[in-house]
């Protein structure tokens, strides 16, 4: 099992019963000590439990991994609008890889470019995309993750690495001065291979990533375009430009929609 199932199955213990030992962990998901206390180490770090003496427990105040469907609908419509921008990129006939992310899902709602090839490992972007007779669509096939809508497992890098695209969307769980960054090792990975096997990645984030924080990067060298909603904070700005990172702002005000590089 992988670690990140194990820490969905942690989280899901732990909503009906509180609080779980270290020993309960290894017996439960028959794993070691180093590995139950790594569990713990990630969940910790994402703030979603606290740790007690033996083990961990539920903060008074649960708060939990959102669920994708829960992601969807925060934040909606700035989501929306960035994903408008997103698919005015894509030209006809591109090959372009779109990421799991609720960010990335509403670029692919909004494509208007014909005659593409579309790839992907997320099960709601295959749905949004199906009617379109003038595309193909490749699923990285892997392991259901049921609670992120995605495939995952070593078979998506296997077959990312057999692929050239010609643009990347991906989202981010937080924005960092060093990079990007993820809450899980593996989805880092992907993302990563992504990168690497595009002519150019856009990173497609709504303004609050500005100020969350998570654990796994991806360096800037990786990124070309960053599309957001809210003009990024000056430090921030400064360093995306030292980067050579072209930064596409969506605002709306009285006047209308501007469009800000």
């Amino acid at each position: 099992m992988y670690q990140e199932e194990r820490l969905l199955k942690i989280l899901e213990y732990l909503k009906q019963h509180q609080s779980m030992s270290v020993a309960e962990i290894c017996t439960e998901f028959e794993i070691s000590k180093d590995t139950a206390r790594r569990d713990i180490v990630r969940l910790v770090q994402e703030g979603v439990v606290i740790r007690t003496h033996g083990g961990v427990s539920l903060p008074q105040l649960k708060k939990e991994i959102l669920s994708y469907q829960d992601r969807l609908i925060d934040e909606a419509e700035p989501k929306r609008n960035i994903g408008m921008l997103g698919a005015q990129l894509i030209q006809d006939h591109e090959t372009i890889i779109l990421d799991v992310s609720t960010t990335v899902q509403f670029v692919a709602e909004q494509i208007k470019a014909q005659h593409l090839t579309v790839i992907t490992h997320s099960i709601d972007n295959v749905g949004i995309l199906s009617d379109r007779e003038d595309m193909q669509i490749y699923l990285l096939g892997g392991y259901l993750n049921v609670k992120n809508r995605s495939l995952f497992g070593p078979s998506i890098l296997d077959k990312l690495s057999q692929i050239r695209a010609d643009k990347a969307f991906i989202g981010a769980v937080a924005i960092g001065s060093d990079g990007i960054y993820y809450s899980y090792e593996e989805d880092a990975r992907v993302k990563q291979e992504i990168a690497r096997r595009s002519d150019q990645v856009i990173v497609v984030v709504d303004h609050t990533k500005f100020t969350s924080k998570s654990f796994y990067r991806l360096d800037f060298d990786y990124v070309d375009i960053l599309i957001t909603n809210q003009p990024v904070p000056n430090p921030l700005k400064e360093i995306l430009s030292q980067n050579n990172i072209t930064v596409i702002t969506y605002q709306e005000d009285e006047h209308g929609i501007d469009y800000n590089d």
